[in-house]
């Protein structure tokens, strides 16, 4: 009877100490993506080093797609970066408790970074640590923790790229309900000095697949995947590191033919009545002239005003819509060109359409419910003017990176209706090769009809 007693504690106290074993066990795959995991190694210590030193306005945290930037990206970080006082936080392998470690460790208080881009979470489904509802916990501890440290920091947090070739790859999907997550808590800017932000559309094709030409092997980008990244995000760069280049300023015009179109255009304002506000320079402007028939066929009967001053930049325009008298009229539609007095000017393509976007923000924070349609600035100049044709490139290549974050805004693309069948801008539309002629303008006004009317309803 003793001897059974005995055997059936025995027994009782090993099944316990399996299940306590067992439940441990559980207990820690579930917190794995908030527990801090040991990362003392080199990179670390050259990282806290470089963090010592202090002088870090932008902060970048995550894993080997972030360390990346030392590689393939390298080039790429040096004309974006390069003189921004940036710091590469990023290590390779590095799941989200190796990045609670690494901020628990690191010399914080030598730093006051005004921006950091985070990006991690791969590792832990990669590593089969974590699923996809325990990583976005870990990812929500890492950004509790940068705001607890930094409360005025701007965190551009990137939902986690894409990988595996096609969609239906079982770590596509994991990053899927990774990033749905994530948009539960941060989406439309819930949380304070926080912006989720998604490039996946950037990658991928069309059909969802992820093509080698920009991540080799399915997860890392190479130099143009590293080139797409900047790109996306120079636009909030830039905002959450305050720089603000001349055209996002409010800068007035002291022309009296100027001063007087701005309070001719400011008395119609008052009066109210206005559903659609065109907004631009001389292009604009001209629907009073070559396009003034154009103007009353398409626009005649939709509470239109004209806001186009000839040889306007952006920082014109902002001072304008800065100064207005809005306050009788509550607009549902604006349609904004801008942007060819700027580059000819010398503006870069870079600060034209950052110009761009500060001047839809105004709008939208003036008329929270306005839609806005940003044109590409139109062709300029003829078959041989090639710097010309350059500049407006150069702002029509990067205005989709400065909008694609901006709901109320739509980017649209009519330039192909001025060219021929060569390509060119001929005369018999635009005489000198920048200004509609009435052809022009008919074509610019059937083009825009149909989304116009729609927009307006």
């Amino acid at each position: 009877m003793k001897k059974f007693l005995f055997r059936t504690q025995l027994t009782l106290l090993v099944v316990l100490s399996v299940l306590t074993n067992y439940s441990s066990l559980i207990r820690a795959q579930e917190n794995m993506a908030l527990t801090l995991e040991n990362r003392d190694i080199e990179r670390f210590h050259q990282q806290s080093e470089r963090m010592a030193q202090g002088n870090v306005d932008l902060l970048m945290i995550g894993d080997s797609i972030t360390h990346g930037w030392e590689g393939a990206g390298k080039d790429v970080w040096n004309k974006y970066y390069g003189n921004r006082n940036a710091m590469n936080f990023g290590i390779s392998g590095d799941r989200t408790g190796h990045v609670l470690w690494r901020l628990a460790n690191s010399p914080l208080d030598k730093i006051s970074p005004k921006m950091a881009v985070v990006m991690i979470g791969t590792n832990n489904i990669g590593h089969g640590s974590s699923n996809a509802s325990q990583t976005v916990q870990g990812i929500q501890k890492i950004i509790d923790v940068l705001k607890e440290k930094y409360p005025a920091m701007k965190i551009l947090l990137l939902e986690v790229f894409p990988r595996d070739n096609k969609p239906e790859g079982k770590f596509r999907q994991q990053v899927n309900e990774i990033n749905a997550g994530l948009g539960k808590i941060y989406a439309n800017k819930a949380v304070e000095n926080v912006q989720l932000y998604s490039l996946a559309d950037l990658f991928l094709t069309e059909d969802g697949t992820l093509p080698p030409e920009l991540m080799p092997d399915f997860l890392h980008p190479n130099a143009a995947g590293y080139e797409i990244w900047a790109k996306a995000v120079e636009p909030m760069i830039a905002e959450g590191l305050g720089e603000e280049p001349n055209e996002c300023k409010a800068i007035p015009r002291n022309d009296d033919w100027w001063q007087n179109r701005f309070k001719e255009k400011n008395e119609i304002l008052k009066n109210g009545n206005i559903d659609l506000l065109m907004i631009g320079d001389s292009i604009t402007h001209g629907w009073e002239g070559a396009g003034k028939d154009v103007w009353n066929k398409y626009y005649g009967d939709k509470k239109a005003v004209n806001l186009g001053i000839g040889g306007d930049q952006t920082h014109h325009v902002i001072w304008r819509l800065e100064n207005y008298d809005f306050s009788n009229v509550n607009p549902k539609l604006a349609v904004l060109l801008i942007g060819v007095n700027n580059v000819a000017s010398g503006s870069t393509g870079n600060n034209t359409a950052y110009g761009n976007r500060k001047i839809v923000e105004i709008l939208h924070e003036k008329f929270p419910e306005l839609k806005i349609i940003v044109l590409n600035v139109f062709p300029w100049g003829n078959k041989d003017e090639l710097a010309k044709h350059e500049k407006v490139a150069g702002v029509n290549e990067l205005l989709p990176y400065y909008v694609r974050d901006l709901d109320y805004v739509t980017l649209v693309n009519i330039n192909d209706i001025f060219l021929n069948e060569n390509g060119e801008l001929p005369a018999d539309i635009m005489p000198d090769f920048l200004h509609p002629n009435a052809v022009g303008y008919e074509k610019w006004g059937a083009a825009l009809d149909q989304m116009i009317t729609e927009k307006l309803q």
